[in-house]
């Protein structure tokens, strides 16, 4: 544990030092010097504070000159160690909260075995012993509270410039879907996205999760469905149509061990990719289990990670309902985000009564109450649901579903049902299943749910596994 603090520490000492001391208001509403486990940290803890509180910017040279000032010894060479430890401020809020928890641990051992010498030595009576570790004890709890609590006033004169400059830190990031990041400020948060039938949820996520891991962020698809073969497999087949838009093979194929020249390539270019996308692979994991895996991944990394959860229904719980389950599964989910500024993005299936209506919250009836927790809700859906809502005979509207499913490439509409950070908006997408591609477009004029007349190989062999 204490190893593990000292590394956080270090982090934020380091964040502290950035965008000239952007995050210091915000870290001083939290911590303070003592509760720094090493003695160094306090020192430049010190320093930092007196530094920007009186006007200058905290460089690692100033912090030199204030620890000289004050006669604090601090190594030249671990302080200068300090400044590669942190490139961002994003997670300075996380990392000062985990020091000041840590802090009062330390406190409450300290405590505990203070309450114990005192009873083996048996001067003080029982009830003695009692009120004076309650008072220790109430103090401890008093500290770990007031971190969660901001006033009005408070948060204008200290907190809101940092959350301002957090925000900011991501105001950069992009999906890689054009119309999607047209709508949609992606911030750290928690995303649901739910789908139908043959919408593609696990290729629209996964393909969501490459694009973003080629534009620098750190990416993790937690698969309880899928195995990975079948996951890269998808981004070859995906990468091959691109190149090759004729081509035949699929990713069933791709597992199969089909080959061409232009699959070598496209093989051979990803095998020296640097891109940071993993999966990891689940099976009877609960949430409290894929947490514990998590933590330290989000730990490790300067910027919080992308995580996609696949998918939401199938995670194991013990709580005597499915419905229960889920909403313990999705409270954990979100708790874990604000606390490591994550952002997460959760599957759900839908209601099977929902399968031949267009989507709403009435899709997700039976999936817990994720439309409250989550900050932003997606709906994936074939286009035709738009057109078909009015329809009575529920034999004709089967028909027309059908019809869409077969065609090449099919027509998804994505709804935003909720949205946080903004407004509800749709976006369109042409749908390559036989190539696990989803292509942006605009808003279909006009719904043709026939089928090509002569779809590919690839096409009239989609596989359930690339729907």
């Amino acid at each position: 544990m204490e190893t593990n603090v000292i590394e956080i520490e270090k982090r934020l000492l380091s964040a502290m030092m950035l965008k000239n001391g952007a995050a210091i208001p915000l870290v001083t509403t939290i911590v303070e010097a003592d509760d720094f486990y090493r003695p160094e940290h306090r020192a430049i803890f010190r320093a930092i504070t007196r530094i920007y509180f009186g006007g200058t910017p905290p460089d690692i040279l100033a912090i030199e000159l204030e620890l000289r000032k004050s006669g604090e010894r601090v190594d030249q060479r671990y302080l200068f160690s300090l400044i590669d430890q942190e490139f961002t401020t994003a997670r300075a809020e996380y990392q000062a909260r985990a020091v000041k928890e840590s802090s009062n641990r330390r406190k409450l051992i300290q405590a505990s075995q203070g309450v114990i010498d005192n009873a083996q030595k048996g001067v003080q009576s029982p009830a003695e012993i009692i009120a004076a570790a309650q008072k220790i004890f109430d103090d401890i709890s008093r500290d770990a509270t007031s971190t969660k609590r901001t006033t009005f006033g408070n948060f204008f004169a200290k907190n809101f410039d940092g959350d301002v400059e957090f925000a900011k830190a991501y105001a950069d990031r992009r999906t890689g879907f054009d119309n999607l990041d047209t709508e949609q400020f992606f911030s750290p948060g928690l995303y649901v996205i739910g789908a139908t039938p043959a919408a593609g949820k696990t290729t629209f996520c996964w393909q969501l999760l490459e694009q973003l891991a080629r534009r620098g962020e750190t990416c993790i698809y937690c698969s309880y469905e899928m195995s990975r073969l079948e996951l890269f497999a998808k981004s070859l087949a995906r990468e091959l149509f691109r190149r090759v838009p004729s081509t035949d093979l699929t990713a069933a194929d791709i597992r199969r061990g089909a080959w061409s020249i232009q699959l070598a390539d496209a093989r051979a270019d990803f095998a020296a990719d640097s891109i940071d996308l993993s999966v990891l692979e689940l099976q009877d994991e609960t949430v409290d289990d894929l947490l514990t895996l998590l933590k330290p991944l989000c730990l490790d990394k300067c910027r919080a990670p992308i995580v996609c959860l696949d998918y939401l229904q199938i995670v194991p719980t013990s709580r005597e309902s499915t419905r229960l389950g889920i909403d313990d599964s999705v409270r954990k989910l979100k708790n874990f985000q604000r606390n490591t500024n994550t952002t997460f993005i959760v599957i759900s299936s839908f209601n099977r009564t929902n399968y031949a209506h267009a989507v709403s919250f009435e899709s997700f009836k039976e999936s817990g109450n994720i439309e409250y927790t989550a900050d932003v809700v997606w709906a994936l859906q074939l286009n035709i649901m738009n057109e078909i809502k009015g329809l009575t005979d529920i034999s004709d509207t089967r028909r027309k579903i059908d019809e869409a499913k077969r065609r090449q490439p099919r027509q998804i509409n994505l709804k935003c049902l909720k949205n946080r950070q903004g407004t509800n908006y749709d976006c369109y997408f042409n749908y390559h299943s036989a190539h696990d591609c989803f292509e942006p477009c605009k808003p279909f004029d006009k719904i043709d749910p026939s089928p090509e007349k002569n779809p590919s190989r690839g096409e009239r062999r989609i596989e359930n596994d690339q729907l």
